[in-house]
């Protein structure tokens, strides 16, 4: 029987609905969360993303990180040696397979498992999705983005289509995860509408979920996850077409992903946002309106309301630009302020490189060297010409092995 003191809540995404600002404030916060005796584990680097990878047997960029092997083990113990509620956060939980999940609530026999998803309006998540695939080597127009959603193009590559719909159909992937989970411990947490509401609700509606009181443990950090604009992604959409062959995943992660899209491209003033275009509304709203049927027939736990995953329009407003509409005119603009913010990044690298040199040349090692080299002069001597000796005949023994 499960200790409902050992409560674990495993928030297994979506993407794209507020969850590395969740994870952000929860790493922020752990300290205080500890001292209200809720355990977020090993708050820093990768660790959740690491364990979600490790329980669903993957490998990272194609090579098998040692800090992987074990991940979602040391989570789990660390889970296990705490007693009262854990939250344990990735979103590439959702793509875990029923295999994976039988193996998770294996680990975690015993204790209360509970489940907890977030989820956001398909007119928000599909722009969002677009733009998140482009910043992880994606080549696709919207328009094909779109017509691969649909299956209406099979010519596109389905590639991104696949992923998109393993993330965002909510029913399907609650359904793989609680099969074994009463509908009372799966908690669907729902993103208000941009505006509706204060800017931490969707913190306090996360916190109450999973036992946190959000007086006690306000949002209050810099939580920073900021979106590339229309120009913006075309522009790196474009640039991916004559990269990617060459560069590999790691460096492409750290240069273009991390720092050329959120550091430099996001950082832009008046960038246009991505928005839904008109002719994509109504077949977005019935694909929302189908997932939150399903979701209602489930019986889970609404922290929200799920009337917020269906989309809704300011018929007032104008409508927004079609997100393949960047000009040329406006991405050269754009390449101007990459490159001049690629050539800041290079020249701040050589400044960091030139101190850590200089470090390096004034080490205690270095120093003490100098030092008694100048106190016993002799000696050095002798030092340097054994030190030469021993190089030429490395050299003449490596001669021999050729």
């Amino acid at each position: 029987m499960a200790d409902s003191s050992q409560r674990v809540y495993l928030h297994i995404g979506a993407p794209k609905t507020g969850t590395t600002y969740l994870q952000h404030v929860m790493a922020e916060k752990r300290k205080k969360l500890r001292e209200l005796g809720v355990l977020y584990p090993r708050a820093k680097g990768k660790a959740h993303f690491l364990a979600a990878q490790d329980l669903r047997g993957l490998e990272y960029y194609g090579v098998a990180e040692p800090k992987m092997a074990g991940a979602w083990g040391r989570i789990v113990g660390a889970v296990r040696k705490w007693d009262g509620p854990s939250v344990i956060s990735h979103e590439t939980f959702s793509l875990a397979d029923a295999d994976a999940v039988r193996r998770a609530m294996r680990d975690l026999d015993g204790l209360e498992v509970h489940i907890v998803m977030t989820a956001r309006d398909l007119a928000r998540q599909i722009p969002a999705h677009w733009q998140e695939d482009v910043k992880n080597r994606g080549l696709l127009t919207y328009g094909d983005y779109l017509h691969s959603l649909k299956r209406i193009d099979d010519t596109v590559n389905p590639f991104f289509a696949n992923i998109f719909w393993q993330y965002q159909s909510l029913p399907k992937v609650l359904r793989t995860w609680a099969a074994d989970i009463p509908p009372e411990r799966v908690h669907i947490v729902t993103a208000p509408p941009r505006g509706a509401v204060g800017k931490d609700e969707l913190w306090t509606r996360f916190a109450r979920t999973v036992g946190i009181d959000p007086e006690q443990c306000p949002a209050d950090v810099s939580a920073r996850n900021p979106s590339m604009g229309l120009v913006e992604t075309n522009l790196l959409r474009r640039l991916n077409d004559k990269i990617i062959d060459e560069m590999d995943g790691p460096s492409y992660h750290n240069m273009i992903k991390h720092y050329l899209a959120v550091d430099v491209l996001a950082a832009r003033s008046h960038a246009v946002p991505l928005h839904l275009p008109v002719d994509d509304r109504e077949w977005v709203s019935q694909q929302a309106k189908e997932i939150v049927q399903e979701l209602r027939e489930a019986e889970y736990d609404v922290v929200g309301d799920l009337e917020e995953l269906i989309p809704a329009w300011d018929a007032e407003q104008a409508a927004p630009r079609h997100p393949d509409s960047a000009s040329d005119a406006e991405m050269l603009d754009a390449s101007l302020d990459a490159l001049a913010g690629v050539l800041y990044r290079m020249d701040t690298m050589r400044n960091e490189l030139r101190v850590l040199s200089d470090r390096n040349e004034a080490s205690p090692l270095k120093l003490s060297l100098k030092w008694a080299a100048r106190k016993y002069p002799r000696l050095a001597d002798k030092a340097r010409a054994a030190l030469g000796v021993v190089g030429r005949a490395r050299g003449r023994l490596a001669a021999r092995r050729r």
